[in-house]
């Protein structure tokens, strides 16, 4: 019995420290966080109307997740600035005239950025770029438009009814 009271102390914290080390590896590979070490450039968009789109939503490429939006603030009078974080690697692909637009991700209807479009003979984006915004049709458009349309049915069928 020739332990000495600190060498029990150096095992319990070797136990300690391992635990730990396992538990911030499960963290990251639960929480799809081992993608915060990748390398990423900040591009800017700036929108009239976001949507509802909040820091943390992803932005997509082809279909294919290469980004997430960074921050959001007011620019100027009536606009918002976005800045997303864009892989290094999916830089290659995206051009400094491609566009992005608001889409929803699923039925569940949680907001994304969509980049698409570019031509070959552009550059690629770099950091600080900003890309242009497509204007989108979304569903408060879609229920004034039905709004009119139904308003039209209706003298429509009145005029029916008068003659």
């Amino acid at each position: 019995m020739n332990e000495s009271p600190n060498r029990r102390a150096v095992i319990v914290g070797l136990f300690v420290f391992l635990g730990l080390l396992f538990l911030l590896a499960g963290i990251l590979v639960v929480g799809n966080l081992h993608k915060a070490f990748d390398k990423k450039i900040k591009v800017i968009s700036r929108f009239d109307d976001v949507n509802g789109l909040q820091t943390g939503n992803n932005i997509w490429f082809s279909g294919v997740k290469i980004g997430t939006v960074n921050n959001l603030h007011f620019f100027g009078k009536s606009q918002v600035e976005v800045i997303m974080n864009i892989e290094t690697k999916a830089q290659q692909y995206i051009r400094k005239d491609a566009k992005v637009k608001i889409s929803s991700d699923g039925l569940i209807g949680n907001k994304i950025l969509v980049i698409y479009g570019g031509t070959a003979r552009s550059k690629e984006v770099q950091q600080g770029d900003t890309l242009e915004v497509e204007k989108t049709f979304s569903s408060d458009d879609m229920i004034n438009t039905f709004q009119e349309n139904n308003k039209n049915l209706l003298a429509i069928t009145a005029d029916f009814k008068t003659i």
